[in-house]
């Protein structure tokens, strides 16, 4: 399971909504129990790292 010390901030990751949709966003804080995450269309979710999904640019 995914924790605290495997994200960065910056880094790209991706995750489901409430409405179980695919949200992708950047890391932009690192809280205790969860990160907050910039969508980029204005919106910004704090999500528990157990949700989180690393995103890898190909």
């Amino acid at each position: 399971m995914p924790s605290r010390g495997d994200f960065r901030c910056g880094e790209k990751v991706s995750f489901d909504d409430s409405y179980l949709q695919p949200q992708v966003g950047v890391i932009v804080r690192i809280n205790q129990r969860t990160a907050t995450v910039d969508t980029g269309n204005g919106h910004s979710w704090r999500v528990p790292f157990h949700m989180l999904r690393q995103v890898f640019d190909i």
